[in-house]
């Protein structure tokens, strides 16, 4: 399939695909005439970016994994993987308590502003978001 099936199919655009192959992420094949082609492999390999970039893993992150996945199994790859993987798993927890804890500062906030209390209400709900901000800048 052409780079510009490709696109379409997988809903990245032209640009995209060609910077990924720039940094040696997804290198597709090409034709005699130059032409980029892509087959299943390809597919598979952009399946995992996407799922990957999704979850919070960064460029850099992701030619890691797939530089790893290239070098034949070690204890080494296998340390450097899971170290990987761990890290974006206490990431994505952190994030987790930062929705809920959003999401339930929301549901207060909107508390305190039903029926025109916002005025009556404005400390408590400039706590809350201070309290919400301080959150926020832990936890990056």
């Amino acid at each position: 399939m052409n780079i510009s099936q490709f696109s379409k199919k997988h809903g990245l655009s032209l640009d995209t695909l060609r910077f990924y192959e720039k940094s040696r992420i997804l290198i597709p094949d090409r034709l005699a005439n130059g032409y980029r082609s892509y087959n299943d492999k390809h597919e598979q390999a952009v399946k995992l970016i996407i799922c990957l970039k999704v979850i919070g893993f960064s460029l850099d992150e992701i030619k890691q994994l797939i530089e790893l996945e290239k070098k034949p199994p070690s204890e080494t790859c296998n340390i450097i993987s899971n170290q990987l993987i761990d890290n974006k798993i206490g990431m994505i927890s952190k994030q987790i308590k930062l929705l809920e804890y959003g999401k339930e500062t929301l549901n207060d906030i909107k508390k305190y502003i039903e029926g025109n209390a916002f005025v009556k209400n404005q400390k408590i709900i400039k706590n809350k978001i201070e309290d919400l901000y301080n959150l926020t800048k832990y936890s990056c």
